[in-house]
């Protein structure tokens, strides 16, 4: 039975349903369906059977892709996939701190997984930033919370860092492409010319397009409060990550 190869790590909010479009396009990739079935995070399984999950990847292609964005946040993943898959290859999608998780907190409240509290939207934001805490030590809030648990930890699974050195320490380094939401939007050929090298795979069958899916409505920014909140929470973030790439990725709002 065929296995995936290739992973989108996430993380969630930076642009991984366009990275997913745009790898499913190409004749030498395979992606799953459903896009995140999330079987390797034992808390929160979209497909829960082992050999249903198997079955998502019954392809000859070359590569064949799991896009579950919950792999990179959730910490037990990273060994079981070293241990399944050890030469697998991994994309990796970032977007500032600050935007990802905004964005999160917005998915989170249109898709009613957030309290409806009695606030105006940037209010009820700085209140979920300040309860970050308090969730992230809460036994009951973990078992009984109506989504998957990193998805509420706002600011804590947006630590880029930390989650992509459980993934180094198992794997070399070669095995990982990492890019920004920026850079995908504002070089689009340039990046599919890169994963196309990293894939060693032709560019072309991408096609002439690079899609841009499951974009946010237009919305108002997050307000100072909040952004007090996450300058303090996040510091130097950017800079550590670019330090642990040995590059500098584009983190433009």
């Amino acid at each position: 039975m065929a296995t995936p190869n290739l992973f989108i790590l996430g993380a969630g909010k930076c642009g991984t349903t366009s990275l997913y479009d745009l790898l499913g396009g190409h004749p030498d990739i395979m992606v799953s369906n459903p896009k995140e079935p999330s079987f390797f995070c034992s808390h929160f399984q979209v497909v829960k059977n082992p050999v249903d999950y198997f079955r998502l990847f019954n392809s000859p292609k070359r590569y064949r892709v799991d896009s579950s964005h919950v792999y990179f946040s959730n910490p037990e993943t990273s060994p079981l996939l070293r241990d399944l898959f050890p030469d697998a290859k991994f994309l990796v999608m970032l977007r500032h701190p600050k935007a990802r998780a905004h964005s999160l907190y917005r998915h989170m409240r249109r898709a009613m997984h957030e309290d409806g509290r009695p606030l105006e939207l940037a209010e009820r934001f700085h209140e979920a930033l300040l309860l970050e805490a308090e969730r992230f030590r809460s036994l009951e809030f973990f078992a009984n919370c109506r989504h998957y648990f990193w998805n509420f930890m706002y600011l804590r699974s947006s630590i880029y860092d930390e989650q992509l050195d459980r993934y180094f320490r198992l794997y070399p380094r070669e095995n990982f492409l990492v890019m920004s939401l920026a850079e995908f939007r504002r070089e689009p050929d340039r990046v599919k010319r890169t994963v196309a090298e990293f894939l060693n795979i032709d560019v072309a069958g991408f096609g002439p397009e690079a899609p841009f899916s499951n974009a946010a409505p237009p919305h108002d920014s997050y307000d100072a409060a909040s952004d007090a909140v996450m300058e303090q929470y996040f510091g130097n973030l950017t800079a550590r990550v670019d330090r642990l790439l040995g590059r500098s990725l584009d983190w433009s709002l």
